[in-house]
């Protein structure tokens, strides 16, 4: 299942719309699992509401104007796992799991 997460009251094929990340995150508690695929407003609305994420740490500087919160100094938040870690156009990377602490 797809869920768009939208303002907008609107169709879209192959979704299934909710109008609040409280309506999104009811939703993803029917599902065996829910990933949050965003930008910068859909984390902030919904990661209050995970309790696990994936991310890729991008080890260069980039210009951009949205960001996520570093878990790594957020204290509900503890890395579990550092899932995988390269290089990829000249680019070092790593792909860290972390859990909500309980």
């Amino acid at each position: 299942i797809n869920v768009a997460l939208t303002r907008r009251n609107i169709e879209i094929p192959g979704f299934t719309v909710c109008t609040s990340p409280e309506a999104a995150a009811e939703l993803a508690k029917t599902a065996q699992k829910a990933m949050v695929i965003g930008g910068g407003s859909i984390y902030d609305q919904l990661l209050p509401y995970c309790t696990g994420a994936f991310i890729t740490k991008v080890h260069t500087t980039i210009p951009c104007d949205t960001f996520l919160p570093n878990l790594d100094q957020d204290p509900a938040w503890e890395l579990q796992q550092i899932l995988s870690e390269g290089t990829e156009d000249g680019v070092d990377y790593q792909i860290c799991r972390y859990e909500r602490i309980k």
